[in-house]
């Protein structure tokens, strides 16, 4: 028996909408002071590539290409546009429409690095993101655990340790 294409048309509809519902605009946002040089960090940051370097193991590999970033997980691929690089201001801001690591979609993603005195920074990594609204708990928290160990590479990184 062929399925009717109205009812199946009606059926996918039916499926998109439910699931547009229940996704939700979010955010999450850490600071995490750095024991290293705002300039420093900002070198490492700043310079888009080597992603590998600083938030290994989770980044494997990492190019670039033009205005995108193409990093490699065990999971696979997935494409970073990237929106800034602002040097005098030491920000960067990039998008990843689809990525499979996090139970979120359309990330927009900041990080800043500040200066705090004697040799150290901070590190402010935000985005906002669509989630699931039964997801949204554990995709902060993930997010937050991965943001904090790539922060972490990255003093590492500056600090001559990796």
């Amino acid at each position: 028996m062929v399925a009717d294409p109205i009812s199946l048309h009606t059926y996918y509809l039916q499926v998109i909408i439910k699931r547009i519902k229940t996704m939700k605009k979010s955010n999450e946002k850490v600071v995490i002071e750095v024991n290293a040089s705002a300039e420093k960090v900002w070198e490492i940051i700043g310079a888009v590539g080597g992603v590998d370097k600083w938030f290994a193991p989770v980044i494997q590999t990492c190019r670039v290409e033009g205005d995108k970033r193409i990093c490699g997980t065990e999971a696979g691929e997935f494409t970073e546009n990237i929106k800034k690089v602002d040097h005098a201001h030491m920000v960067f801001e990039y998008e990843i429409p689809v990525q499979n690591m996090i139970p979120v979609e359309h990330i927009a993603g900041k990080m800043k690095v500040s200066d705090i005195g004697d040799g150290k920074s901070t590190v402010e990594w935000s985005a906002t993101f669509n989630v699931e609204e039964d997801k949204e708990a554990q995709a902060k928290e993930m997010i937050r655990g991965a943001w904090t160990m790539g922060i972490k590479g990255i003093e590492k990184v500056a600090s001559g340790q990796a």
